[in-house]
């Protein structure tokens, strides 16, 4: 974790640097290619596999839906576009190539594209009202406050408490508890 201050006229802003990883990862492997430039001719059969972790997610392959993962099928070939939802979240939508007579595997590691932020204070005792992008999202009420389900990626926080105000700049991340401390006894 790294951290540059920065000031601003409300108050000290901190950046929090992190790797986002809110997207989905993983590869696909056979030994039809992925070229987009080149999809492979149609009117054969291929085969599929498409794997995810967690499994369970529901697998659309060229606007037909083939069922929860894990998914081993035969499909026809040609360029087609993968959905993967899960928990009613659209994870993954790319294209892919099924080649004739060829076995294409998909592997996925689905991550929920959303995160959770624990703020604390320094005095912990501080009743601070706290917004995230302009929007007000609770109060410290002298104790930690968990902001739970913010889309990845960063966000601003602004802290106040009646005195004075800080800024600080986190960046969520996907599936993770980000822990921030806002001091009000420093300058």
């Amino acid at each position: 974790m790294a951290f540059a201050p920065k000031i601003s006229a409300l108050g000290t802003v901190l950046f929090l640097a992190m790797a986002i990883t809110g997207a989905p990862r993983g590869e696909t492997t056979g030994t039809c290619s992925q070229d987009g430039d080149n999809p492979p001719e149609r009117g054969q059969q291929g085969s599929v596999n498409v794997i995810t972790t967690p499994e369970k997610a529901v697998v659309y392959l060229g606007g037909n839906k083939l069922g929860f993962s894990p998914i081993d099928t035969t499909f026809p070939s040609g360029r087609h576009t993968l959905t993967i939802m899960l928990n009613g979240e659209e994870l993954v939508n790319e294209r892919v190539n099924i080649c004739g007579g060829q076995k294409t595997v998909i592997e996925k590691k689905l991550l929920m594209p959303y995160g959770s932020v624990a703020l604390t204070t320094n005095p912990l005792k501080c009743n601070c009202r706290v917004s995230v992008d302009g929007d007000v999202v609770g109060t410290t009420k002298g104790g930690v406050l968990t902001i739970n389900r913010l889309e990845a990626g960063t966000r601003i926080f602004k802290v106040s408490n009646g005195k004075r105000t800080k800024e600080v700049s986190v960046t969520v991340l996907a599936e993770e508890t980000v822990n921030v401390k806002v001091d009000f006894n420093s300058k």
